[in-house]
């Protein structure tokens, strides 16, 4: 008697055991569902296929909280291995999340006020070239981020009179010139000489901007020169990485975000973008 009654009281044993595990599902779960609604909400469908991701793990996510039950009955004693095993893969995602933003969030790169102080206390004989990195434009107007790029740029340029500037960027799917074309405009309109100007109009990529930009310094015997790039601040990180990687070590000027949803959806895709550049270009050697 004693014995059945122990085996009717196990099921519920076993419930009760599960239900750390459970509730460690489901605060996991329910944090990365939030972190890409939070995304959505941010970005919009600006970059589709990410959205489309970003949909998909919502799901993945929510739905097996909300039909846990179910879940529990259909897979039987496959249910608690599988749950431990989800939930230890998506805690190791949250964990790297936690690590890539405190990362980028100590990053203290200099912005342009910075390096004019510096020109002007100890000036540097070498020859300066100013690496401005492209990314979305309408026509010839480039997008509130690459304007504040362009800002950035400009001072420095200010500042040092006989640097020049290499635009970089090449014609996106959705736009209708190439962003350096759009970026030597736009310095041309803001005072720039256009004999400081050096336009490179066909990467596509981080990896692309910094590999043909030291093609062409290369080619006009600047392979010695002193590089300042300038990019969104979260973006610095990976270019001094890539730039070491592919041999054109540089300075790294900061510009600002636009605003916060322009910087929370931009690290969502940076993560995913140093994902990238572990496989293309550090593991699979350089393409």
């Amino acid at each position: 008697m004693k014995n059945r009654k122990n085996e009717t009281n196990k099921p519920e044993r076993e419930r009760n055991r599960l239900d750390p595990l459970i509730g460690s599902a489901c605060i996991a779960a329910s944090l990365t569902a939030l972190y890409f609604a939070i995304y959505i909400c941010t970005a919009g469908f600006s970059m589709p296929s990410l959205t489309l991701f970003s949909l998909v793990v919502i799901a993945a996510c929510v739905l097996p909280v909300v039909f846990r039950k179910k879940l529990e009955i259909k897979l039987g004693r496959a249910f608690r291995p599988l749950t431990v095993t989800l939930t230890v893969l998506v805690g190791i995602f949250l964990a790297s999340l936690v690590a890539f933003w405190v990362y980028i969030g100590l990053d203290a790169s200099k912005d342009a006020d910075d390096y004019a102080v510096e020109v002007s206390s100890t000036p540097d004989d070498r020859e300066t070239v100013i690496v401005v990195f492209g990314c979305r434009t309408y026509g010839y107007n480039p997008s509130k981020s690459l304007r504040l790029r362009l800002e950035e740029a400009k001072k420095l340029l200010g500042a040092m009179p006989d640097a020049l500037c290499v635009v970089s960027g090449g014609q996106g799917d959705n736009e209708t010139v190439p962003e350096a074309e759009a970026m030597r405009a736009w310095l041309e309109e803001n005072g720039i000489s256009p004999d400081r100007l050096i336009v490179e109009p066909d990467s596509h990529t981080t990896s692309e901007n910094i590999r043909y930009t030291k093609e062409l310094l290369d080619k006009l015997g600047l392979s010695d020169a002193r590089i300042i790039g300038v990019s969104t601040a979260f973006h610095l990180p990976r270019i001094e990485t890539l730039s070491r990687l592919y041999g054109l070590p540089m300075e790294l000027c900061a510009a600002p975000s636009a605003n916060f949803a322009q910087h929370y959806s931009s690290m969502v895709r940076e993560y995913f973008s140093y994902v990238k550049m572990l496989f293309a270009d550090i593991i699979f050697g350089r393409t």
